[in-house]
Formats: structure tokens, sequence, C-alpha cells
């Protein structure tokens, strides 16, 4: 693993493999360590590119309030330090707005974007439930959302016959930074609407991914996402909820891969 310092604040990366510069960015809470199926698989082909964004893990934990522009701020510093000229860009839940953010503010860097579990448009009611969790974790702190969440995020399948991983994404959560997590988990819950208005901007090659049971980051969100952008495609993986690369890495590095290799031949 390696660093980047700027403007007083450090990233941590890692990179694997040889090839076109593929970048994966984790979801709020969680840190590079989820993309740890698909780093073993393309990096085979790709040099793939994974780091901590701002408040988690080893990178700076700077102080709240957050904003979306912070994370992209991030994302370009990393992407210029390493002198790359353009990137295969996968982001997931929150990643996935700091993604879209970033293809729209920076399409000349962008040779393909997959949008993967990500929030899009929240209805009235929605807006209420991710608020009430906000508030939630303000008043009991973040460890009272971690088992709610891993429910929301893993079929009771995969959880009874993969405890070593549940209890890794457990550990994880219980070790966050709790000030970075409580910012980073505010602006989680208002971006999208920032995200919504800057779709029309995105014009690069992009896929859409979500689970078919995805109670956060459902199918209509990624159809809603998938109407708006100019130039993409849809995939709902059936029987899935929110952790599709940690549950379904096969269809998820397949489905990455295959979508790279269609627009660079």
């Amino acid at each position: 693993m390696s660093n980047i310092t700027y403007d007083q604040e450090t990233t941590l990366y890692e990179e694997t493999g040889v090839g076109e510069p593929l970048i994966f960015i984790h979801g709020v809470g969680l840190d590079h360590a989820m993309w740890q199926q698909q780093v073993n698989r393309l990096s085979a082909n790709y040099r793939v590119i994974t780091y901590d964004m701002l408040g988690h893990g080893g990178s700076s934990h700077p102080p709240g309030p957050y904003s979306l522009s912070q994370f992209v701020v991030q994302l370009s510093t990393l992407v210029n330090e390493l002198k790359l000229t353009k990137v295969h860009l996968v982001g997931f839940s929150m990643g996935a707005m700091v993604a879209q953010s970033f293809a729209a503010k920076f399409p000349d860097k962008i040779r393909t974007l997959t949008i993967m579990n990500s929030v899009a448009n929240r209805t009235p009611e929605q807006r209420k439930a991710i608020a009430a969790r906000v508030e939630k974790v303000k008043e009991l702190g973040p460890q009272t959302t971690i088992e709610p969440a891993i429910q929301r995020w893993f079929n009771q399948e995969f959880q009874d016959k993969n405890p070593k991983i549940i209890n890794e994404v457990r550990h994880r959560l219980e070790t966050n930074n709790a000030d970075g997590y409580m910012a980073a988990y505010t602006l989680f819950a208002t971006a999208d609407e920032e995200v919504w208005q800057q779709l029309e901007d995105i014009s690069v090659p992009s896929l859409v991914i979500t689970g078919e049971y995805d109670v956060g980051s459902t199918p209509k969100m990624s159809r809603q996402i998938h109407e708006k952008l100019l130039n993409s495609e849809l995939l709902i993986v059936p029987d899935t909820r929110h952790m599709l690369p940690v549950e379904k890495p096969e269809i998820v590095n397949q489905a990455i891969h295959s979508f790279i290799q269609k627009h660079v031949n």
C-alpha cells in the first residue's frame, strides 16, 4: 500500500497488475479491502487501483461536514499523481456518487464508468428513512447501524454460508472513525440530489448495475440512472441485495471486464 499527500490530506491506495488503469471506489463505512475479489480476478488484465475515501480506513479523516466535491478532488488528485491519462472507473454505493460526479466534471479522464448499487432520485419516503438513520447515528453512535446494515446488504443464505466474510465486514464497520463515518454518512444521505442534476453531463460509456433485492439502491433507481444517461447499459442481478461485489463477484467481474472490452477494442 502507498500514500499520496495533498492539501494536508492523505490518500491510502493500493495497485495490482498491469494494463489499462481500473479504479474502484468503495461504499460508506467500508474501505478498499471490499474489492479484494475484484482485485484478484481483474488484475490479470488491468492495473487495478483501490483506495480509501476521506474519512475511511487509512486515508485522512478531516472534520465534517463533507461535500461531494471533496471526494471528487481526492480522486482527481490520485489520478493526476499516478499520471493516468484515462481510467476505467467503478463506484459502489456512495463511491458510485463520487464516480458519477467525477465523470460529469472530468469526462476527458474517463474511458468507461460502472455505477454499482447507486442511490438516485430518492422519494420523500426514502429521504425520510435515511434521515432517520442519520439521526439515530447522531444520537446513539454508529454501532447501532451495523447489524441492520448487514441485514440490508446480504442475503440470509450468504450470511449463513460465509460467516468469515460477514465478520470481516462487521469488523470494518466496528472500527470506523466515528466522526469520519458520521460526516460521510450524512453526505451519503443527501448527495443523490446533487448527482441527479449532474447525470445529463455524463456521456462516457456507462454500465449501471444493482441487485434485484437491494432496498436502498433499488432496481428502479438504477433504471432511472440508465434512462438519464446518453450512453449506458443496465444490469439487474437476480436474487441479490446490496453487496454485489462481495456476494456475486463472478457476475460483477465478468460484467465489468466484458463492458470494458466492448469499449476498448
